[in-house]
């Protein structure tokens, strides 16, 4: 009898664990970015230097995101790889805490070497109150790059 249940109880948690791995219908499959795009990071308004713990996460989110290389460019190095990179790029000035928000980001797409446009996107404060400042810098990233997306780059 108790072999019986444990059967039942390991088709059961089985069956469920199944379940939970079926694509839902009409939600959108993963996206990326269509080709490879070369991200040149400034300093972060509000990031305590010389550290820069939340640029560096910010570039380091951005990093494990598919299509994209990263760069800061803070040095001279970097900058220089930035500015010669043959692909499109775009630059990005994040701004911490910006205005009351978790952050707002400035950003300029280039093209062949040619700016092609600036925008801007703020990232709001949860309504559940006050987050970490390294979780306002994930979720940025990633709603930065999902943005990026959804404009077809």
């Amino acid at each position: 009898m108790m072999d019986r249940g444990i059967a039942l109880a390991t088709v059961l948690l089985s069956a469920a664990g199944m379940a939970g791995c079926v694509q839902p219908t009409n939600v959108p499959g993963t996206t990326t970015l269509r080709k490879t795009w070369m991200f040149g990071i400034e300093q972060m308004r509000n990031d305590p230097a010389p550290q820069l713990p939340f640029t560096n996460r910010f570039i380091a989110d951005l990093a494990a995101m598919p299509q994209v290389q990263v760069v800061f460019v803070g040095n001279e190095r970097n900058s220089f790889l930035f500015s010669n990179w043959s692909g499109g790029k775009v630059l990005v000035s994040p701004w911490l805490r910006g205005q009351d928000n978790c952050m707002n980001l400035t950003y300029t797409i280039f093209q062949s070497g040619q700016q092609q446009a600036v925008f801007g996107l703020v990232i709001p404060p949860t309504p559940a109150g006050t987050e970490p400042d390294s979780a306002c810098v994930d979720r940025a990233a990633g709603q930065f790059y999902q943005a990026l997306v959804m404009q077809g780059l």
